[in-house]
């Protein structure tokens, strides 16, 4: 029999055929229309529940604690899921405390106190691995580059030159290209000039 809608006798048919007619008789059939043979709602057995949004009655997370996970998240101690289950939170939360969001809801509108905590951090750490870059570049002599594998060179001139390419100041992309436009007169053909027949 393929699946649909049937009618209450065929229904109850299918089931004295399974072998629960027991279970069918307990319960009830629903209500049907004698227009459309379809289930009857009345407005008593129609109820309106409003759907709850948000963090419900789950307190809002200190601001400390959205500054450590941000941190955290930032200097990668662990997996998304594993900051989260380690301070309580969800996995969403964690990422968007990280873009200094309260919520995934504030992506585009990040709160400025954690941002300011999160871009200062990221500023000492942009601190430390410059000091770090430049006692690496103080070490990396002539004489050990004179002395270094084929294989090292070509290592060490790729690092250089993305450490150059990071350090050169940013060009803007909003350039415009410069265009000249030349004007200059149609050329005439000689089929363009009359014809005058000059008699001696």
């Amino acid at each position: 029999m393929p699946i649909g809608i049937v009618s209450d006798s065929d229904f109850l048919r299918e089931i004295s055929n399974s072998g629960s007619a027991s279970q069918a008789a307990t319960q009830p059939l629903p209500l049907t229309s004698p227009t459309n043979k379809e289930p009857h709602l009345s407005e008593s057995s129609i109820e309106i529940k409003d759907i709850k949004r948000g963090r419900g009655n789950t307190p809002e997370t200190p601001s400390e604690i959205r500054s450590a996970v941000a941190i955290t998240a930032i200097n990668r101690q662990g997996s998304g899921s594993e900051i989260a289950d380690t301070f309580g939170l969800s996995p969403s939360s964690v990422s968007a405390y990280k873009v200094g969001a309260h919520s995934t809801d504030s992506y585009d509108s990040p709160n400025p106190s954690l941002l300011a905590t999160i871009n200062d951090h990221k500023e000492k750490v942009s601190k430390k691995a410059r000091s770090r870059l430049l006692a690496a570049l103080n070490e990396l002599t002539v004489d050990k580059l004179a002395t270094a594998k084929a294989r090292d060179l070509a290592s060490i001139a790729k690092d250089m030159s993305s450490v150059v390419k990071d350090m050169e100041p940013s060009v803007s992309s909003s350039q415009t290209n410069v265009q000249f436009v030349f004007m200059a007169p149609r050329v005439k053909d000689i089929d363009d000039f009359k014809i005058i027949d000059v008699h001696d």
